[in-house]
């Protein structure tokens, strides 16, 4: 790779689970070079994981130790100066992490970070650095007894979300603290001075110094009140095992137990361009950066997915894995107890709503593995069979299932089938079984019209069902009123829909991940989301990292302008739309009336755990 034609160069990181990437691009958001390090392929032996990770089945703790990262972190720029990068050239560094993992500083972690020498390596010279030597791992699932306390305390996951934009999770970052300060070692939470999430860690190393917490990464602790822009008291004395109620404290332990925990989690700081500091000289002496480049926040995985594209307010990302994961921009803060809202790492007054579904494409693959066992097809693992059907099934038939082999996270039910129709008198009928073949289209409809249902609510404009109607808001007027005449009022994870959330439509939607390569399936999604600005194809191979990057390139431009530039103005002055897939869709939008109904009320008689 040649650098000789970049004045500007910026690198993006992720520090996933199973890996450290770093990304290399320069004043015109080109991507010019990748670079990365497997964990299991250098340190399974010597830490001692398995995909990253050290996993205690009895207990369901799963954690990284915080020494292989800085390993790594020394590896990949080792490598990079080996292939001789151009570190001169660079101006600025943002990135992500793991969400919701954290790390614990020590005291002595201060002087050992401003005193790092050239001559040895991080993770020699930080032994001392931390109170905790693994960090809690986004898989961890040993936090049960956390998540009882956080939701009981609060009056519910229903209220817990609408505090912080998400019920309690075992990977969420206050039930990790909690567990730490009260069951695991409280002598070693006492002792720890500083609290990290791994995307700040990853920022304080690259400095030399702790730095804060971006917020839009606060926001997945159970510990942020997102309205207020500050921590939940309450949520913090919890955290610290200090609750007068749950922990028997005095009003004095609390209120010291909760100033405290904000000085270990530090000050959270409103959205910024503006650079946390300037790079260690540890890594000006080791590598060949000028000693003025810019480190800017970092922050969570997802956050930097979605700033990988010139999303803007009212988009949606679709990722069509082995579970489907729905990632949309909004001004609307509407929590929920069934997804996750954050707020947005580069516009203010902005939020990312993230639905996580479990069952996806395996849920798919099964009716395809039917179809194709049906009708004879020799490659079981062929989908031409299944898109054939797909294709053909142009309209809504007023038929419609819900496939979950797995227990489903949004709803949240368990393992289940249902199969209805919808009669002439419009009442839902229970169906036990029909030709497979119908059950084709069925899934990936009410697999979409799960999404839409569920979007509706944040992206739906700031208009009202009283507002003077124009001629296509007198059309969805009446597709509205045609929808509550058949079903009545219509429910959503216990929340009621409106004329807004129902009528409401994204303005682009973009499809990436492994199913997204079936034109079909994506095809069938877009023409039931009925996007006003297209449906589009993308592949984004290493977007947390390329978001990094980007964020970076962005925040020096804004300082050097002095001033603040909208973030999708910026990338979209650079990124061509043209070189992405866009999807031709019949638009059957209006069609899907019915079978939002249907799915609402379908989901109120699912079974559950």
């Amino acid at each position: 790779m040649s650098y000789e034609k970049s004045k500007d160069l910026f690198l993006g990181f992720d520090l996933s689970t199973q890996q450290l990437k770093i990304i290399a691009t320069d004043e015109n958001l080109e991507h010019l070079e990748t670079f990365h390090v497997e964990f299991d392929d250098l340190y399974k032996e010597k830490y001692g994981i398995k995909k990253g990770v050290i996993s205690n089945d009895d207990s369901g703790e799963i954690v990284s130790p915080v020494a292989m990262w800085l390993d790594a972190l020394d590896h990949i720029f080792g490598h990079m100066k080996e292939k001789g990068f151009p570190f001169d050239k660079v101006r600025g560094i943002s990135g992500s992490g793991q969400q919701h993992g954290s790390v614990y500083w020590s005291n002595n972690a201060p002087t050992l970070l401003q005193g790092l020498k050239a001559d040895s390596p991080l993770s020699e010279q930080l032994k001392g650095a931390f109170t905790f030597e693994n960090s809690p791992n986004w898989q961890d699932h040993s936090t049960g007894e956390e998540i009882k306390t956080f939701e009981e305390t609060v009056g519910g996951s229903d209220h817990l979300a609408e505090i912080t934009g998400s019920r309690a999770h075992y990977r969420f970052t206050g039930l990790q603290i909690r567990k730490l300060a009260v069951r695991t070692n409280p002598s070693k939470y006492r002792e720890t001075y500083r609290i990290s999430l791994v995307s700040s860690f990853m920022a304080s190393v690259l400095l030399g110094k702790i730095t804060n917490i971006e917020q839009a990464e606060a926001c997945g602790m159970n510990l942020y009140d997102i309205k207020k822009d500050d921590y939940d008291e309450e949520l913090l004395s919890l955290a610290a095992g200090v609750h007068s109620a749950k922990d028997g404290a005095t009003k004095e332990q609390t209120e010291a137990g909760v100033s405290e925990l904000k000085k270990k989690l530090g000050e959270i700081k409103p959205i910024t361009y503006e650079n946390a500091g300037d790079i260690s000289q540890y890594f000006v002496n080791k590598y060949g950066f000028n000693s003025d480049v810019k480190i800017y926040s970092f922050t969570g995985d997802n956050l930097a997915t979605i700033i990988s594209l010139p999303l803007a307010p009212n988009d949606i990302l679709t990722s069509l894995g082995t579970s489907t994961t729905v990632l949309l921009i909004t001004k609307n803060y509407i929590p929920s107890s069934q997804y996750h809202l954050f707020m947005h790492p580069t516009m203010p007054n902005h939020y990312m709503g993230m639905i996580c579904y479990c069952n996806g494409s395996l849920a798919r693959e099964k009716i395809r593995d039917s179809v194709n066992e049906k009708t004879g097809v020799k490659d079981s693992k062929s989908w031409d069979k299944f898109n054939e059907l797909l294709d053909s099934s142009d309209t809504f038939n007023n038929e419609l299932g819900i496939y979950f082999p797995l227990g489903e996270i949004v709803p949240n039910a368990s393992a289940q089938y249902k199969r209805c129709k919808l009669d002439d008198q419009n009442k839902l009928i229970n169906v036990d079984s029909w030709d497979v073949e119908e059950d084709v289209s069925s899934i990936v409809e009410s697999q979409t019209l799960s999404c839409r249902l569920r979007a509706g609510p944040m992206i739906s404009s700031s208009g009202s069902a009283d507002s003077t109607p124009t001629p296509e808001s007198s059309d969805s007027r009446k597709l509205y009123q045609d929808l509550h005449q058949k079903f009545g009022d219509l429910y959503t994870d216990g929340k009621k829909q409106t004329y807004e959330s129902l009528t409401s439509r994204p303005h682009k939607v973009f499809f990436v991940g492994g199913a997204s390569n079936n034109i079909s399936i994506i095809k069938k999604m877009g023409s039931i989301l009925g996007p006003t600005d297209g449906n589009y194809k993308v592949e984004i191979p290493n977007a947390c990292a390329l978001g990094g990057a980007y964020k970076a390139s962005w925040s020096y431009f804004c300082e050097s302008e002095t001033k603040w530039i909208n973030y999708d103005a910026y990338i979209n002055k650079y990124f061509n739309f043209k070189e992405l897939d866009t999807i031709k869709v019949k638009d059957h939008w209006e069609d899907y009336f019915t079978g939002m109904g249907m799915l609402a009320k379908m989901e109120q008689e699912l079974k559950h755990d």
